[in-house]
């Protein structure tokens, strides 16, 4: 006699196999769904505050002062740091709607632990 079509036992084997890789592939893509705004946040503020203490090494009247404040927006006029958009506008990435080109960064220098370059969160 020919046999047309599975068994029921056939269907439910691949049945089983195919919710095993269901279940293995949405455990493993889960966190590509997370939101991990706050951590690129943090990568940004660290970026940024590395590229403000080259900008500082360029300011020849902090050795003098000794600190000086500046905004994320003289960076960018300066060329020390890429904007987002063609605007101009540095996005904070915790909204994705408001710039950070008016946050403050301050310089300091002294002689013994050089130059350093901090964020000024604006509460």
């Amino acid at each position: 006699m020919k046999k047309n079509g599975y068994t029921v036992i056939e269907l439910l084997v691949v049945m089983i196999i195919f919710g095993i890789i269901v279940a293995v592939t949405i455990g493993l893509t889960a966190h590509a769904f997370e939101d991990n705004s706050s951590e690129y946040y943090e990568v940004k503020v660290k970026n940024i505050e590395s590229i403000a203490k080259r900008y500082a090494m360029s300011i020849e009247e902090l050795k003098t002062e000794g600190s000086k404040i500046i905004t994320i927006k003289e960076l960018v006029d300066a060329g020390y740091y890429n904007p987002d958009n063609k605007e101009g506008d540095v996005i904070d990435p915790r909204n994705n709607k408001t710039t950070m080109n008016n946050t403050k960064i301050k310089l300091t220098y002294d002689e013994k632990d050089g130059y350093k370059a901090i964020l000024i969160e604006e509460e």
